[in-house]
């Protein structure tokens, strides 16, 4: 039985708990962040719930939000789970969204067990494919009362290989925020920072630095392309486990001088700015990136591995090109395709800035989401 409290509320203004268990800082943390402050915007309270340790905890801080501790290591389960079914009874939450596999479970047995009932939500932000078993029924089917995913092929496999209804599951891609991500922003700070002139092509990586990411075969490709155009330069932004290995293989290549390694940054729109290109050759597990989405707003031509998820923003010949994942050759063609032909990378910019204004807007991404938890409410009415 779900909470009464759902019946009386006029104004729909609501309590919404987010719990993360990742203590890094990629695409996926990034969303629950600028979903949050939407919907504060709209005038809902938001608590978020994450560990002590994680760059979540502090970015929420930052921005005023309510954070509350809690562990997610396997051993702090029971505790964490007590601890959640207590705040619940304490703040009366009208919907928790979880996002992360250890959170999701603690945190919905907890609403489960709860009381005060709150709808349970999963965003599933990753294509890694769900197990077929006992569990993955459970944490999809049975505890969350709707699971939205961040984009339609994630959403087709949870239908597909795991026989979740279709109508349990709503795809809501990420949004970008056009205030930020202006193409009219200064092409210049990068390339001052690196002693570049404004005339130096520069092709770039924006990811966590994850070995699925493709780092690798972008290091590879560049070797191709300096033998065609030897004062390209290349940026690596970001920051992540694969660091100190991607760092060696740029040393061991002798690319130390045409490759930088940036690390973690918070001017990504300036820095997409100065960008040529944007290559992101993910060969699986990906959503839609948002990296991927936010160059399509500066008006960045995209050079996407051929996967499925990325083929939902990436329409090769037109908004961008699909290169075939794990092909270092095939990629160093399309950049150096794209690099001889000045026109065409405009089109594709002009393309792809056009795509993503009318598909993913931050605007329509809260909206949508707004919307669902009305309709959800609404049900109950």
């Amino acid at each position: 039985m779900q909470n009464v409290s759902h019946y009386y509320n006029p104004f729909n203004m609501w309590t919404i708990f987010h719990t993360e268990a990742s203590l890094g800082w990629g695409g996926q943390e990034i969303r629950i962040l600028n979903e949050s402050m939407g919907m504060r915007d709209l005038g809902h309270e938001i608590i978020i719930i994450t560990p002590a340790n994680s760059t979540l905890m502090k970015k929420a801080s930052d921005r005023r939000f309510e954070v509350i501790s809690a562990s997610f290591n396997r051993k702090d389960y029971p505790a964490t789970c007590f601890k959640i079914l207590k705040l619940i009874q304490l703040k009366r939450p009208d919907f928790i969204n979880t996002h992360s596999s250890k959170d999701s479970w603690v945190a919905s047995f907890a609403a489960r067990l709860s009381n005060y009932k709150p709808f349970i939500i999963r965003t599933r932000h990753l294509s890694t494919p769900v197990a077929t078993n006992i569990f993955g029924s459970v944490i999809y089917k049975l505890l969350p009362h709707k699971i939205i995913t961040t984009g339609e092929t994630i959403r087709e496999q949870l239908i597909e290989r795991n026989h979740v209804s279709p109508e349990k599951i709503v795809s809501i891609p990420t949004g970008v925020d056009f205030k930020l991500f202006d193409p009219k922003k200064s092409k210049k700070k990068i390339r001052r920072e690196l002693s570049l002139t404004e005339n130096t092509p520069l092709v770039g990586m924006v990811s966590v630095l994850r070995s699925w990411k493709g780092h690798n075969f972008f290091i590879d490709a560049t070797a191709t392309v300096l033998k065609k155009f030897s004062n390209v330069r290349f940026l690596i932004v970001g920051d992540g486990p694969q660091k100190e290995n991607l760092t060696k293989i740029i040393q061991e290549k002798g690319l130390s001088e045409t490759i930088f390694m940036l690390g973690h940054r918070e001017d990504i729109p300036e820095i997409m700015a100065s960008f040529n290109i944007l290559v992101h050759p993910s060969f699986a597990n990906e959503g839609v990136p948002q990296s991927i989405v936010q160059a399509m707003a500066m008006g960045v031509p995209v050079i996407a591995s051929d996967i499925k998820s990325l083929s939902e923003v990436v329409t090769d010949g037109k908004t961008g090109l699909l290169s075939p994942r794990k092909d270092s050759g095939k990629l160093a063609k399309r950049i150096i395709l794209l690099l001889k032909n000045k026109e065409l990378m405009r089109k594709m910019g002009n393309n792809g800035r056009k795509f993503v204004v009318e598909k993913f807007s931050m605007e329509r991404m809260i909206s949508s989401i707004e919307n669902l938890y009305k309709n959800m409410v609404g049900n109950l009415q």
